[in-house]
């Protein structure tokens, strides 16, 4: 529902909105502008309402707000400027990175990575207690609960690359870290377009050493791109209820089989099938159907860990009570 009766009543909202702004009284344009914003989330207003956030000193708003919308900000130096500005004042440094490193970023990247060097060097300075307790916190991931795990994660994210990628590498190889979280660790990587071989404790309890620059995101992976397509064209069409149920299922699942995904499911369709309790509609060996289930065996109890801790539950850690 609208918060204005008319499109002229929003209309001069949005003039005094900029009036404000232009004016430079941050506290009243960001308020009008995120009044606006909620009406429409057009990219506009998403970059007027943070410039006000930010010029206003609410870094964390500013940041919850920009990050609705990354994409936006690569279209100028002006905009990308501001949204590293954010970034940098939440000390959203793995982010900054990540975000330099996208393509569209390409012109201001070396620009934006001297900045979130110089920042980095700040803050271990002014902040190096607080960075030692995220880290050491960061480094011992595996000890307690996946929600926990989860939260430190994203705090992680404001320690300085280099201790950032130290915890990481400790933490592919932790037997006790949750599969999605490990994979989610390495696909960072790849994102930070990190040149280096890491060393991976997998769901076979193997250790397996992986090129970064070699990796490729989940949903490029053949057995991703195949599961689309039955999803969407063939199972989507007949039952589209069971089709996104699945989809959910098979999303999380390709999370954790990560970077390994092909070489483990080399039948998508069969395999989807076989989630959902349908008759196989290709010719599958006894040995390979026995295969696909002690998989999904492994991957559901992953999967219930997961939806414990979502409902509530945590039956593994009464230590934490």
């Amino acid at each position: 529902m609208s918060n204005f009766h008319s499109p002229a009543a929003r209309d001069e909202a949005y003039q005094k909105a900029v009036a404000a702004f232009e004016s430079r009284q941050w506290s009243i344009a960001s308020d009008l502008f995120e009044t606006l914003y909620q009406d429409q989330q057009t990219a506009k207003l998403n970059r007027y309402v943070v410039a006000s956030l930010y010029h206003d000193q609410k870094y964390l708003m500013a940041e919850q707000y920009a990050a609705e919308q990354n994409s936006v900000y690569l279209t100028s130096a002006k905009d990308f400027q501001l949204r590293l500005d954010v970034a940098l004042k939440n000390q959203q440094f793995i982010f900054a990175r990540e975000f330099c490193a996208l393509a569209a970023a390409e012109t201001w990247r070396a620009g934006g990575l001297a900045q979130i060097e110089a920042a980095e060097a700040a803050s271990t300075e002014s902040l190096a207690a607080t960075q030692r307790v995220i880290a050491k916190q960061f480094y011992h991931l595996g000890d307690v609960p996946f929600n926990e795990q989860r939260e430190r994660l994203e705090h992680a994210r404001q320690l300085p690359l280099a201790m950032y990628l130290q915890g990481v590498q400790y933490l592919l190889v932790d037997p006790f870290l949750h599969p999605l979280l490990r994979a989610d660790l390495l696909e960072g990587l790849m994102r930070l377009h990190v040149d280096q071989t890491v060393k991976l404790h997998w769901l076979d309890d193997q250790i397996y050493t992986v090129a970064v620059k070699e990796l490729q995101p989940v949903g490029t992976s053949k057995a991703a791109v195949a599961f689309q397509k039955y999803l969407q064209e063939d199972l989507g069409q007949q039952d589209p209820m069971l089709a996104a149920n699945l989809q959910q299922t098979i999303t999380l699942q390709l999370m954790m089989l990560y970077p390994f995904i092909d070489r483990t499911i080399t039948d998508p369709v069969s395999w989807a099938q076989t989630i959902a309790g349908l008759p196989l509609t290709s010719t599958v060996s006894e040995e390979m159907i026995k295969e696909m289930q002690d998989w999904q065996t492994m991957l559901n109890r992953f999967m219930a860990e997961l939806f414990d801790v979502i409902g509530g539950q945590n039956p593994e850690n009464p230590e934490n009570e």
